[in-house]
C-alpha cells in the first residue's frame, strides 16, 4: 500500500469483464505506476476473455476479483444457481493464482442482500456495486459504491439509475460534488479533488472494451496521469480496501439472507 501522507483519502482503480483490451489496459496502469483490481469471470457468453497465463501474467502487478463462472446477472437466476456462479468462480480463480482472492464485482452490477449474503458465505471480504458517485466507507462491504464510471453518462441517466438504485446520497453527490458534468473524465477530476480536499475513495472502474470501442485510450491515459500527480491520495486496491473496512468497523453485521 502507497502511504504518501496522513490523511486517510484513498483513490482506487477496478476493471470488469477481463477482457482481451484489459492487457492494453494493464500497460497503462504500470506506465503510471497505479495499483488496480480486475475483476475476470471465467467466461462471458457476450465476449472473449483472457487466457489462464493473462491471467497469471496480470496478477504479477495486480489484484484479481472474481466475477463469477460465466458472467451471469446473479439476480436474474435461482440463488442455488447465484452460489454456484460465486463460489465455483472464486474456486476456479483461485486455482489459477495459487492463492486466495477476496474482492468480488456483482456483474453488471445486480444484487440483492441475499445475494450479498452469498458472496459473503463464499468467503469473499467485500464487493463492488455500480453505485455511482459514491466516495464513502459503506455501510456494508458487499455494497461498495465507486465513483465514477468511464463512461459518459447524460445526466438523466445519472439520476434515474441513482433513484432506482435508492442511491440517494449518490444523486446528491453527482449535483453537489461533480456539478451534474457528463464527461467521465471530469466526473473523475471532480471525485479526486473532493477526496484529497476532504477524505473518502475515489473509485474509477471501467471496461477495457468500452474505452476501445469509444476510442478512448488517450483520455483514459490523461485520467491515469492524474491520479498518479495527486501525490496527497494513497493508492490502494479493492481488495485492501475491503480488509481496511474490517478493521475499521468492529460491530459489522452481515447482510439480512431473507
Amino acid at each position: 500500500m502507497d502511504h504518501r501522507g496522513s490523511r486517510q483519502a484513498f483513490v482506487t482503480v477496478s476493471v470488469d469483464d477481463g477482457h482481451l483490451t484489459d492487457l492494453r489496459t494493464a500497460d497503462l496502469l504500470a506506465k503510471y505506476g497505479i495499483r488496480a483490481t480486475l475483476y475476470v469471470p471465467a467466461r462471458n457468453p457476450e465476449r472473449p476473455v483472457i487466457s489462464e497465463s493473462q491471467i497469471r501474467q496480470l496478477a504479477t502487478a495486480f489484484e484479481l476479483g472474481g466475477h463469477t463462472m460465466n458472467h451471469v446477472p446473479l439476480n436474474s437466476v435461482p440463488l442455488v444457481t447465484a452460489w454456484e456462479e460465486v463460489s465455483s468462480g472464486k474456486v476456479w480463480l483461485e486455482d489459477v493464482l495459487g492463492r486466495r482472492v477476496t474482492s468480488f464485482c456483482y456483474p453488471r452490477g445486480k444484487y440483492s442482500p441475499r445475494i450479498a449474503a452469498t458472496v459473503k458465505k463464499a468467503g469473499f471480504l467485500g464487493a463492488r456495486t455500480c453505485f455511482l458517485n459514491r466516495h464513502d466507507f459503506p455501510a456494508d462491504p458487499y455494497s461498495w459504491g465507486v465513483s465514477t464510471q468511464g463512461r459518459d453518462h447524460s445526466r438523466v441517466i445519472q439520476l434515474r439509475h441513482a433513484f432506482l438504485e435508492r442511491n440517494f446520497r449518490g444523486a446528491l453527490n453527482f449535483l453537489r460534488i461533480h456539478k451534474g458534468t457528463t464527461d467521465w473524465a471530469t466526473h473523475f477530476r471532480y471525485a479526486l479533488d473532493w477526496v484529497q480536499a476532504n477524505g473518502g475513495v475515489a473509485h474509477l472502474y471501467f471496461h477495457s472494451w468500452e474505452i476501445d470501442e469509444a476510442g478512448e485510450w488517450d483520455k483514459l491515459d490523461g485520467v491515469l496521469r492524474r491520479i498518479r500527480d495527486q501525490t496527497d491520495l494513497n493508492t490502494v486496491t479493492n481488495g485492501e480496501l475491503f480488509a481496511m473496512w474490517r478493521r475499521r468497523v468492529r460491530d459489522y453485521r452481515p447482510a439480512a439472507a431473507a
